[in-house]
């Protein structure tokens, strides 16, 4: 009688085990951490706004990042690759046209997520990290003709020079007036500008003999008006641009990195760049922080 008890408990505890292991193999299974059900990265705590990715840029790099007269719309090769590596992140995207020197201080302030594409500088990477995106770098540009016989950076002592306020040329702009000053030639006329488009037509309308400008708008430029425009001296290769993103939001930051590396890897990247006949801006690789400058 003994022995029949115990088979009988030890068949049932048999059952009962069987019984919860099929339970276990048919619940659905947990999403990895950091992960989504869907396989996206859970960005949740890495936005402002759960999923909502908000940029913010000046809009005035043609043909990168910028909005057409009366427009609010932000259009460009740079624009096109964010909505790209949003959608693979599953984020809607906002642009917010804001003024250059407001940019990188709004998105540390939290009141954007990243910078679109701000220069990768070592100064910048105080506090952002850069996904970098496209290649970089500034030119000098004058009127049709070179009326003020500028060839290059050497002749900006005793000009005219119209900037962008906050740019990289601010900072150029004032080596070389110390330059000036240094060697005794009269200083330069320093004149900043909200935006791209602003300085351009103080250059345009002879309030500035010349403009100092990211090297993408400046080719856009002479391509698009060759009558009035001209580049003077040579074309500096410097930082590529990227996104920026405080240091404090790595989550965000790898992300992106992953969208843009299977985008460059998968032939789509190549594609957007070619849709704005802006092959030459290409990066070989998208890296974190990858520029000496």
């Amino acid at each position: 009688m003994r022995l029949r008890t115990t088979r009988a408990l030890v068949f049932t505890a048999a059952i009962a085990l069987a019984a919860s292991l099929a339970a276990c193999s048919s619940s659905p299974a947990e999403p990895a951490s950091g992960s989504s059900d869907d396989g996206k990265p859970d960005l949740s705590s890495a936005l402002g706004t759960p999923g909502m990715l908000v940029t913010a840029d000046s809009g005035s790099v043609k043909p990168l990042k910028y909005t057409d007269t009366g427009s609010p719309e932000m259009k460009g090769l740079v624009v096109d690759l964010t909505k790209e590596y949003a959608k693979r992140l599953g984020l809607d995207v906002t642009f917010e046209k804001v003024g250059s020197d407001a940019v990188i201080p709004g998105v540390l302030a939290k009141r954007y997520d990243v910078a679109l594409a701000a220069g990768d500088f070592a100064e910048r990477r105080k506090t952002l990290d850069f996904v970098d995106l496209v290649e970089g770098g500034v030119v000098l540009i004058v009127q049709k003709g070179n009326p003020a016989g500028i060839d290059g950076r050497d002749d900006l002592c005793g000009t005219k020079l119209a900037i962008v306020k906050g740019s990289i040329q601010q900072g150029y702009a004032d080596e070389e007036q110390k330059k000036c000053g240094d060697a005794g030639k009269p200083a330069i006329d320093i004149q900043g500008y909200a935006d791209g488009p602003t300085a351009t037509l103080a250059l345009q309308s002879g309030r500035a003999d010349v403009e100092w400008s990211d090297l993408a708008v400046a080719n856009q430029l002479v391509a698009d008006q060759p009558d009035k425009f001209e580049l003077s001296g040579e074309p500096e290769h410097l930082a590529p641009y990227g996104v920026g993103i405080p240091k404090d939001n790595a989550a965000l930051r790898d992300a992106i990195l992953e969208a843009l590396t299977e985008m460059k890897e998968d032939g789509t990247y190549d594609s957007i760049l070619a849709k704005w006949d802006q092959q030459s801006l290409g990066l070989e690789k998208i890296e974190i922080n990858g520029s000496k400058f």
